[in-house]
């Protein structure tokens, strides 16, 4: 038989900090949830708040309009648990092409005006992956314009919108692993565990930069959070919660 919960929140986060497996599936108000293409974490968030009554809702990480996957809810109490959750490592599905760049670093984004690639895939498998020792282990990673960091209170997506591009001072990630799954010379797919603010799109962006070819992230699906697989997680209609667009 399970051991009771603690009593007081301070004495739950220790607990959760130490031994996120054993109490992952016990505290509540921790849902992890199916997120599918389309809508933003933030407008998930606001449309159960509404729907639920509930105003501490939050999440465990955004996922962009692009991506799907993962994406671990915290309500009530366990909101409080979102700096346990940021010391988890995160794993992602990456799909990527080589040949363009965009604004945004993915298939949603506008052409880079003026840019042109230097080279013209198809590209050898050796090529890409000789690359890949130098993004594993903590690295310096500049996070993309379009994001939702915010500069004096406004996000960064707000002023690329804008046509704005500002200087961001670069920041240490870690990647525990990366490697690529498939590749033809045009397209492919990678693994990749990482921390906490860690950008994928930038990573294929500046893989695209290093070979001469330019790349997008085209499909990206979180699988995990630390000890939350997306193979457990439900969708909103399985956890009887209404669709968001």
């Amino acid at each position: 038989m399970d051991s009771p919960l603690p009593a007081s929140f301070p004495e739950l986060l220790a607990a959760f900090t130490h031994s996120p497996l054993s109490l992952a599936w016990r505290v509540p108000g921790v849902w992890p949830l199916i997120k599918p293409p389309g809508p933003t974490s933030h407008s998930l968030v606001t449309g159960l708040r509404r729907h639920l009554g509930i105003r501490r809702i939050g999440h465990a990480g955004t996922l962009d309009p692009l991506a799907q996957g993962l994406l671990v809810l915290l309500a009530g109490t366990a909101s409080r648990l979102f700096s346990a959750f940021q010391a988890f490592p995160k794993t992602y599905r990456a799909a990527f092409r080589l040949g363009e760049r965009t604004d945004t670093q993915d298939r949603g984004g506008k052409p880079l005006p003026g840019w042109l690639p230097r080279r013209t895939p198809p590209l050898a498998a050796a090529e890409l992956t000789d690359l890949l020792p130098a993004f594993r282990g903590e690295i310096q990673q500049i996070p993309p314009m379009f994001s939702a960091l915010k500069k004096n209170g406004v996000p960064l997506y707000r002023l690329a919108r804008q046509g704005l591009s500002l200087e961001r001072p670069a920041r240490t990630v870690q990647v525990y692993s990366l490697e690529v799954l498939s590749f033809d010379g045009w397209e492919g797919e990678m693994e990749l565990s990482v921390s906490s603010g860690f950008y994928v799109r930038s990573l294929v962006d500046e893989l695209g930069e290093k070979l001469a070819t330019g790349a997008v992230l085209t499909n990206l699906c979180r699988r995990a959070i630390g000890p939350f697989h997306l193979d457990q997680a439900k969708t909103l209609a399985e956890l009887a919660l209404p669709s968001v667009n």
